[in-house]
């Protein structure tokens, strides 16, 4: 079916955002949609090590946040954000790779799911579990960038048993 203006709310209902903006947004919701159900396959093939954290109906959080910052803004990420690591630049192959526990997934095997960084390229810190201790961690790097004028942002998550 076409898009019409019908189906596509107005810029400001839209919160200002274009219709390819939207497109986007959904795209990147869609992709973690469908990469996650993936997992959920791989995983009761038992080829998932380790347990799995779905964001099922909390992927708009995850893009939507992590869609707003720009390219040197970092992003710390929890389990249940995997949308704001794609859209930061993880590729569904490394999280596959990750969660399968693989050789040259982005920790070569000796970490699970999403607990990996790229600090250096792509501007997302690696996580821990422990909800709510990556607070002091990116108001560490935040403060970095006060101290060198800077004009960057941070944006962490903290999980709903934080």
């Amino acid at each position: 079916m076409a898009a019409t203006s019908a189906t596509v709310p107005s810029r400001s209902a839209a919160g200002g955002l274009t219709r390819d903006q939207l497109l986007e947004l959904y795209y990147w919701m869609r992709l973690t949609r469908s990469l996650e159900e993936r997992l959920v396959n791989l995983y009761r093939q038992t080829k998932v090590v380790g347990g799995l954290f779905r964001s099922l109906g909390q992927e708009a959080c995850a893009v939507g946040s992590a869609y707003a910052l720009r390219r040197e803004d970092v992003l710390s990420p929890l389990i249940r954000n995997l949308g704001s690591m794609l859209v930061k630049g993880a590729t569904p192959v490394e999280v596959l790779r990750q969660y399968m526990a693989k050789g040259d997934s982005p920790t070569r095997g000796r970490e699970l799911n999403i607990h990996f960084g790229d600090v250096e390229d792509r501007n997302f810190v690696g996580q821990i579990s422990h909800l709510g201790d990556m607070v002091p961690v990116m108001a560490g790097v935040t403060l970095s960038f006060k101290m060198r004028k800077q004009p960057r942002v941070g944006l962490v998550y903290v999980g709903d048993g934080a």
